[in-house]
This record gives structure tokens, sequence and C-alpha cells, in this order.
């Protein structure tokens, strides 16, 4: 074994940093007692040798002992050194101690011949019990103390055993057993005291172990494990302890990010969220703080001075605009926005809750307003929220109690003036009046009610329009949200089975916002409804993003153009250009083409020369019960207004 340890494992470095620190304590408590014995030594041999032995000798070992002891000293009073600087410390132990040894031994020898048999036992019992002394305090570091045994007792008692007199001989025998048993007693204190150190070393481990494991538990519970951002919890934890300040609260929600989750991917979906992540964190820098609370809903707490809530208004701007810009995933540019909503404590509210749902208020407020945008919170929100969810709650009972149904509106030919269809509407009776699709079908779309709507609307409308004739058709409008559901199709064509209502009578209107949205679900939903027969028209062309592919890819049968541009289409040059550009290319793509809010003789002339096949809006008629289509059909009556306009087109 080497005389110190290498320091290359943990507990060869546990050992030697124990080693160091009991030496510190005990080395100068063995140096004063080295000196007391030394100090005794030569006042009982003063008289029986030269002074230079029983004073002089006394006095270098005094001041090697306290040199020794003061350099001990000030190591105490450091910081643990390195195990290099240790392992020095400790070989220095080493030699200091031969040397020391050696030189108390050395002034016993010279001491011994002079003396008489009483001092000759004083000298050995003093050199001895000063040996054993230095050793136990050195008994953490073996190497040392055997030396001190060696160097230091060892020569006195082989004097001893050869002085020839039996008394002397017997305490020289008495003194090697001591030094043997106490040997003995060394290494097994020694062995206990490597069981002591290997124990706290293994204990020390575990709790390093168990602190890492509930820092791992606590970055868990309170980090969002894929962007590293804090999550729900520790934002719930912030607002329990940030009552004390003023500070903004916003709510963030991705715009168009689960599109190219779903287009792209989910591990692309990953690092999009990532690296929102980290511009979120960017533009908040260490003002305030950024945590994701699941999905592609991100929150930001910043603290403001009392009075200055611009400071939250400015951070959430910044925000909108740093997430607009394109973000580049595996050399592909992807686009998405950011809607934000904002509340402050606590001029919004004290609790935890409140401030939450009133920050969810101003972002849904946000979306509403086009998204891409942040909107603070305002007390007439919450009005407007609690409106939507009575609303919500009487729908859900209406839905049961059949208080929905359907309205027909004519969609007309603009050659001929014959009735080609009805486009079916949905209408509302309830208590305070009736209520137009614009106010429940936002509703019903966001708490999922709106496929059940449609569907129990079409049934009925299915059973009113079997017998009408065979010319005769209805449309319905499919959200872009309903184009999700993968069952969607099969849900139409069994309404359809149901009723016996043939699926060439039936036209499916989209959105051009619906291809964007979802395209592979769109491309297998129309596909299937193709299949069975069902037309399909794309509708409000010319205000979304609909491309020239998406009209050549999918099976349309029919253009409807958006009432927006029919309505300015004598006074605004530019939407009569617009309108003739979409009417040149249907026609090149052999399309008809449907206008919406026809309302005037002059816009359904002006259509019907430019070569719009169809017109639908309230000069053709109002949407209609089933009594009143049925007596349209039957007697060809008409609104005064496309009577006229008829017996222009019939002259």
């Amino acid at each position: 074994m080497r005389l110190v340890r290498t320091g290359r494992t943990k507990l060869d470095r546990a050992i030697l940093t124990e080693q160091y620190r009991v030496l510190g304590q005990q080395v100068p408590l063995m140096y004063v007692l080295v000196f007391i014995d030394a100090l005794f030594l030569g006042f009982a041999t003063h008289g029986s040798a030269s002074p230079r032995l029983t004073i002089g000798a006394p006095l270098v070992l005094g001041i090697a002992a306290a040199i020794r002891s003061l350099l001990w000293i000030r190591r105490r009073r450091d910081v643990i050194p390195s195990l290099r600087a240790i392992r020095r410390y400790l070989i220095g132990t080493i030699v200091a101690a031969a040397v020391l040894s050696l030189a108390f031994g050395g002034w016993a020898l010279l001491l011994f011949p002079e003396a008489d048999l009483a001092r000759r036992t004083c000298i050995a019992l003093y050199i001895f019990i000063g040996a054993i002394t230095c050793c136990y305090c050195l008994q953490t570091f073996p190497a040392a103390a055997r030396l001190v045994l060696c160097c230091g007792a060892l020569p006195v008692t082989l004097c001893l055993l050869g002085s020839g007199d039996w008394f002397l001989t017997g305490l020289g025998i008495d003194m090697l057993i001591v030094s043997g048993v106490v040997l003995r007693m060394f290494e097994t204190g020694y062995a206990g005291f490597v069981e002591v150190i290997a124990s706290r070393a293994d204990m020390l481990a575990e709790q390093r172990r168990a602190r890492l494991a509930e820092q791992r538990a606590h970055q868990l519970a309170y980090h969002d494990p894929l962007t590293g951002l804090p999550n729900r919890r520790a934002l719930t934890e912030y607002l329990r302890v940030a009552e004390h300040e003023t500070f903004g609260l916003m709510l963030v929600d991705l715009d168009r990010f689960k599109s190219i989750n779903d287009v792209h991917g989910h591990p692309i979906g990953d690092q999009l969220l990532r690296a929102v992540a980290g511009r979120l964190s960017w533009v908040v820098g260490v003002a305030g703080h950024s945590y994701r609370l699941g999905g592609d809903e991100f929150a930001i707490s910043i603290p403001f001075a009392a009075g200055d809530p611009d400071r939250v208004r400015s951070v959430a701007h910044a925000i909108v605009r740093e997430v607009g810009r394109p973000f580049l995933i595996e050399d592909r540019m992807h686009h998405i926005g950011a809607s934000v909503g904002i509340a402050l404590y606590p001029d919004d509210g004290r609790e935890a809750d409140t401030l939450m749902r009133r920050a969810d208020v101003a972002l849904y407020q946000a979306k509403e307003a086009g998204r891409g945008r942040y909107c603070a919170f305002a007390a007439q929100m919450d009005a407007e929220i609690r409106r939507r969810s009575n609303i919500e709650a009487e729908m859900r009972d209406a839905l049961i109690e059949g208080h929905f149904y359907p309205r027909y509106q004519p969609i007309v030919d603009l050659r001929t003036g014959n009735v080609r269809g009805f486009e079916l509407l949905a209408r509302w009776r309830r208590e305070q009046g009736e209520i137009g699709p614009d106010q429940f079908i936002p509703i019903a779309e966001e708490c999922g009610l709106l496929n059940k709507l449609m569907l129990d609307l079409l049934l009925r409308a299915c059973a009113d329009a079997r017998e009408w004739p065979a010319a005769v058709g209805i449309a319905i409008n499919i959200s872009p949200g309903q184009l999700r559901d993968t069952w969607l199709s099969h849900k139409i064509l069994s309404v359809l089975a149901r009723t016996g209502f043939p699926p060439h009578r039936l036209t499916v209107e989209i959105t051009e916002n619906a291809l964007i949205v979802d395209a592979d679900k769109a491309h297998q939903a129309i596909e299937s409804l193709k299949n069975q027969g069902v037309q399909l028209a794309l509708d409000d062309f010319g205000t979304g993003y609909a491309s020239i592919q998406h009209l050549r890819m999918l099976p349309f049968d029919k253009i409807k153009i958006d009432r927006s541009f029919v309505d300015s289409l004598s006074e605004d040059a530019e939407a009569l250009r617009i309108v003739r550009a979409i009417l040149g290319l249907a026609a090149t793509l052999d399309l008809p083409v449907v206008a919406e809010g026809v309302e005037t003789i002059e816009a359904a002339e002006t259509l019907r020369a430019l070569g719009c096949a169809e017109g639908q809006g309230y000069l053709f008629g109002h949407p209609m019960d089933k009594a009143e289509v049925e007596q349209w059909l039957a007697d060809g009556k008409v609104p005064p207004a496309a009577e006229q306009f008829i017996r222009r087109i019939g002259s």
C-alpha cells in the first residue's frame, strides 16, 4: 500500500480530504504534547548530562514543534485545498514525523548512557509515552504513526533490551508488547476510519442523487420538457406569490400552427414550438418570464411600474411582430402568427383564476378581430363572453328541442330566370326572437355543435326537398372546422340514404380557407362525396388563399363569387375587373359561376352580360320556409324585382 493515497477514486479523495481535516485539528495538539514531554524529560535528566542535552535539545525540539504547529494552524484557517496540495502536505507530514522522531529518539540515546537506573527508566517512559501520544494523534494517518513509533520509541526500546539489567529488559519487553498492541489497534481503527469514510461517501453520494432526483422532479413538474420553459404549474405559483407587485399577464396563442403541424408532421411542429419559445424569451428578456401552457399556447408575465401599463402593451406588440416573422425549419420557411390577450394585476383581477380568465377573454377578442394582434381586457368583454356562454347553453337545449329550422334562398339561372336550387340557411327561434346564423354559427363551431346542427337541418331539408322538381337542388355550407371530421362525408351520405334524397341534387359548398387549413382532409372528404355524385362548389372565391392549382386538383362543379365584389360592381372598377377575371378563369376551366349578394337588376344584368351562370340574393327572394318554396315552384310567383329582371332577359 502506498504511503499516501493517489486520489484517483472517489473513496481515495474522500479519505485524503478527511485525513487532512483531522490532522489539521490533531497535529498542533500533538506538537504541544511533544514539547511538554521534552521539557519534562530535560528536567528529569538535568544534572546527569550536559546542559546542551538537557536544555538546548528541548528548546530546539520545541522550536521545530512550534513551527510545524503554526504551519498547520495557518492551513486550518484556509479552505480545503486541492487534492494535489493535500498529498503534498501529507508527504511533508511523513517527512516531519520521521525527522522529529529520529531527533527525539536520538536525543534519548544520547541521554541514556549518562543516566542512572532511575533516570534511564524515566527516559524510556517519557520517550515511549511521547511516541504513543503522537501515534494516537496520527491514528488516521498510519504511515506517519508507524514512523513515529519506529524512529522514536524503537531505539530506546532496543537499548532497554540490551542493557543487561533485568528491570530495564522487562520494561523493554513490555514496551514491545504495548507497541505491537498499539499497532494492531491502529490497523483496526484505521480500517474502521476507512469504512466510516466510505459509508459517509456513499451517504453523500446518495444524498446528491436524491437532490438531483428532486431537482429533476422539480424540473419535470415545473418546466415544459419540449421547450424548457416553465409550465402552467410554474405560472400558477408565480401568480400566487406575485401579489405584491403590479404585472401584466399575457396569453399567447399561435395562429396557423395546427395546419403546419398537420401538413409537415409533429417533428417539424416541435421544432417550431422550440423556435417560438426562443423568440418569446428573447422578447421578454430578463424583465419577465415566458411559460408554455400546452399545445400552441404560451403565457408571459411582465412586471411594470404602477401607472405604466404601456410597458406590457409594447411587449405584446413585439411578440406579435417577432412571431409573425418567418421561421426557417429544415430548409423551409414557415409562416405563423400570434394572437395575444392581456390582463393587468390588480386592475383586471386580484385572483389568479380571474386574471387568467380575463386574459383568455382578451385573447378570444384578439382572435375574433382577425388574429395576428393583441388585445387588452376591457369590462365589456366579460359581458360579451357571458352572453356567448348563455347562447351556447341555450343552443344545446335548442338542438334537443328542435328550435333550429331551415330556410331556403333561391339560386336563379341568370340566362333563363328559372330556379336552379336553394341554399339551405339555418335559423333559430328563441324567446327573445329569431337570431341570425352570423351570431350562433361561430359559437356552434367553437363548442363542437356545428356538425350536429348541420346534419339535423340537412335531414329536414332533404325531407322537404325530396318531392320538389328533379332539376331543383339544395346547397349547404361546410366550414373548415367541419372538414377536420374524417367521418363528415359518411355522415352526409348517411342522411341522403335515410331520406332517399338523390346525391346529385345536393351541392356542398366549402370556402377557400378550408383548402389551406387542412388540404389533405378536405381532399379526402371531397373525393368521398364526389364518388357518390354529390356536387361541389368553391364558396367565397376571391377572398381567401385558393390557387388555380386547387381548382385543377379538386373536382369542383362550380364557383361562387363572394358578395363583397357583387355589392360594388357599379361603383368600383377594381371589383368589376376582379369579377371579370374570375369569370374568365372559370370559363377557361369550364366551371359555371354563381354570384352571391345580387340585390339589384343592374347587378344581375351586368353579371349576366359578363357570362355569370347563376345568381343568388334578395333580388330573387329572401330565405323562405318550405311552404313558400313550394308555392313559388307551383305558381311561379317571384318577387317583383326578380319578375322585372326575368321579363328583361326574356325580351
